[in-house]
């Protein structure tokens, strides 16, 4: 049986192969805003950091989109009845309303490291609240952009603490990439919460190519390990019919 496990293994790396693959790593820094440094400061005094405050600091590996710096950084405890998106670990998150409210609304940025061609996914948290956001022109609202692909996302809540994700896709065209969020201004919100932000690149599902003669060869000695299996079989059949019965 040695000689036929010697054989098998073959397709059966190739098939591990095929059905194996690392999950793609995550190439936005801080995607979910935590207090790096401990520069955070309580400059309003209810739990967040207001650019347009005196005091304020910027958010650690990310951007003020130039014209539209009025966006806060929230604190896990803050007076504004609102906490970070499920499966933030940091317990930060963003409102690119700011603390007045003030129009134009924030925007952040970051620029992240891509490979040209290959196409990516933007995920992140959407966050909204009853206390600060109506239906129609009164929900959350930003656009999201990368690469020139570009998305207005709203969410008009529910409750007072809700989040949902969202997803926008692009393709690189270059080494880096800035993806932008920008609260939509033409929107009288007063909270657009903004969180657990991703970009990782899009696994697919189809099998890798692989050498053809390599693949013939495994199956080549797939099948001649079945025969010499199934010659065994036959062979130890055929003696132990011809062995005389005892007694």
């Amino acid at each position: 049986m040695k000689s036929f496990k010697s054989r098998i293994w073959i397709p059966a790396a190739l098939a591990a192969l095929v059905s194996g693959g690392a999950a793609a790593a995550n190439l936005v820094a801080n995607g979910d805003f935590d207090n790096i440094g401990g520069v955070w400061v309580n400059n309003t005094g209810l739990g967040s950091d207001d650019l347009q405050t005196s005091g304020a600091t910027n958010i650690p590996q990310w951007t003020n989109v130039t014209g539209f710096a009025n966006e806060f950084w929230v604190g896990a405890s803050n007076a504004y009845g609102l906490s970070a998106a499920p499966g933030n670990g940091s317990q930060y998150f963003v409102d690119l309303t700011g603390q007045a409210n003030n129009k134009p609304y924030g925007g952040l940025e970051q620029v992240i490291t891509t490979t040209p061609g290959t196409t990516y996914q933007l995920t992140f948290d959407l966050g909204a609240s009853t206390y600060y956001n109506s239906s129609g022109l009164g929900a959350a609202a930003l656009t999201a952009s990368a690469a020139g692909a570009s998305q207005l996302y709203t969410l008009s809540p529910s409750s007072t603490n809700q989040w949902t994700a969202e997803t926008l896709t692009f393709k690189a065209t270059g080494s880096t990439t800035t993806i932008e969020f920008l609260a939509d201004s033409a929107y009288t919100s007063e909270y657009t919460g903004l969180d657990n932000v991703s970009v990782q690149a899009v696994q697919t599902n189809s099998v890798p190519e692989i050498d053809a003669a390599y693949a013939a060869s495994a199956l080549t000695l797939l099948l001649g390990g079945l025969a010499v299996l199934r010659g065994r079989r036959d062979a130890l059949t055929g003696r132990m019919a011809r062995m005389p019965e005892s007694g």
